[in-house]
């Protein structure tokens, strides 16, 4: 019984796995998207884990450079880790109607660990049929 519940959930993720992959070939082309902005940010996260119970505590979006501090100086958030919220904004030629599009995603890391500037270009996928609709890579 019970690996028959790992098997199903086991055949559902990879036919949802699968299905990503397919739409991203079908309805998505890679194109070239030339950087407009980026904005980093970071939040302190500390998880704690109980026997039954786990607790994420998170501190509010700040200057990367003042949470690294906080991380080793501040007592209260010593032991938290720093995650980055990265949002970048960036316009690409629609392939749908050969127009400029600009468009934003969110990331949790820069690509390849190294970081966006203005003016960069980067590789999204554009829709084949809705001229504002990205993913990424």
């Amino acid at each position: 019984m019970r690996l028959s519940l790992y098997a199903a959930v086991g055949v559902f993720v990879a036919l949802v796995l699968a299905y990503d992959q397919y739409d991203k070939k079908t309805n998505f082309q890679p194109v070239n998207a030339r950087i407009s902005a980026v904005n980093e940010q970071c939040y302190l996260e500390s998880v704690e884990r109980g026997v039954l119970t786990k607790t994420t505590l998170t501190s509010d979006l700040l200057n990367c450079d003042v949470a690294q501090v906080l991380t080793r100086e501040h007592p209260k958030w010593q032991g938290f880790s720093v995650k980055h919220k990265i949002e970048v904004r960036f316009a690409y030629i629609s392939p749908v109607d050969g127009t400029t599009r600009t468009s934003s995603q969110q990331m949790s890391a820069f690509p390849d660990g190294k970081p966006l500037r203005v003016g960069d270009t980067m590789l999204v996928r554009a829709s084949r049929t809705k001229a504002d609709k990205t993913r990424s890579i």
